[in-house]
């Protein structure tokens, strides 16, 4: 175990860094390491733990006798660790909120980003940074071209109909904005409820501030959410429209469902890829807003499958 020390402020800390666990023994001391080391110190850490059967709670029990940490227990998984990141909101003493997950990494600086910004923003709600990707030793630059600086709604809804450029270590939200939207969707979703959530956020904000700053790093390999094919079903945004029935002027509405259409035909397309069929996935996609390469897409998936595995081949040979 580490032998820094972060000792929990007698005040209440600027941030509250909210950081779920279940079995993620493998990893941990790493991923709480870089915590420790942030350059910003006003911080508190609420570690929950999510029915670990794996040594991760005995490792969170030690960190919370040296004063490193709170720590709580929920007595039932809740998949994804949606549950469990409402459960570190609730207990969080700070009015800013950052999420972190337990096998990723958080550059030095990652805190100090955010303080900064708040520090010249403080109307704003939500505060993002620049993060990347990384699958082995490839790294993958998720949000390219968008400069730090302040945007507004329908901004944020175009940068995710492109791209993810939130992603759960990469946000520090103010904690009533988070009580507001209602938290991460508990109980429905094992994988997505995160999508949900920020596509909630960016259809309800009016304006947010971004850092290009890469501050974080999502370790794609230890993501065992992601990566577990029974965890893909329809894409949870296919119902979203349906239940949060959001009020957006026509061009935000075009985009949000531009980022409706692209993760499920994107779900669609990893079910393909697996041999497994996606033709349930197709009456959730919307006309307006599909766009030409969409709809490519669409075809392509609707043919059989030896024919599909074909013309992704050929699409291979053609890119090299």
């Amino acid at each position: 175990m580490s032998e820094i020390a972060v000792k929990l402020p007698p005040s209440k800390p600027f941030f509250s860094v909210v950081i779920p666990v279940h079995n993620k023994v493998d990893h941990l001391e790493s991923s709480l390491a870089c915590v420790y080391a942030q350059t910003f110190s006003d911080f508190e850490i609420i570690a929950v733990d999510d029915c670990s059967t794996d040594g991760s709670l005995e490792i969170l029990r030690e960190h919370e006798k040296a004063g490193k940490l709170r720590l709580y227990r929920r007595s039932e998984p809740g998949p994804g660790g949606y549950a469990a990141r409402n459960l570190g909101v609730r207990k969080a003493r700070a009015e800013w909120i950052v999420f972190f997950d337990a096998d990723d990494i958080m550059h030095d600086d990652h805190l100090m980003v955010f303080h900064d910004a708040i520090s010249e923003n403080g109307r704003l709600d939500f505060f993002c940074n620049n993060y990347v990707m990384r699958v082995g030793s490839k790294v993958v630059g998720k949000n390219k071209g968008i400069s730090s600086g302040v945007y507004n709604k329908l901004d944020g809804l175009t940068f995710f109909a492109q791209n993810d450029f939130v992603h759960m270590n990469s946000a520090s939200i103010r904690r009533r904005l988070i009580e507001k939207l209602g938290g991460f969707p508990e109980g429905r979703y094992k994988r997505g409820g995160d999508v949900y959530f920020w596509v909630k956020l960016l259809a309800d904000i009016e304006a947010f501030y971004y850092s290009d700053m890469v501050t974080s790093e999502w370790l794609l390999d230890n993501s065992f959410v992601t990566k577990n094919p029974d965890n893909l079903t329809v894409h949870p945004l296919a119902d979203f429209i349906k239940t949060e029935r959001p009020r957006l002027d026509e061009m935000c509405d075009i985009q949000l469902r531009r980022i409706i259409n692209r993760k499920i035909i994107a779900w669609a397309t990893e079910k393909r890829l697996q041999g497994r069929g996606c033709y349930h996935d197709f009456p959730h996609v919307s006309l307006k807003g599909l766009g030409y390469e969409n709809m490519l897409r669409l075809l392509l998936l609707s043919m059989p499958l030896s024919i599909y595995h074909g013309a992704i081949t050929m699409k291979r040979t053609w890119r090299a």
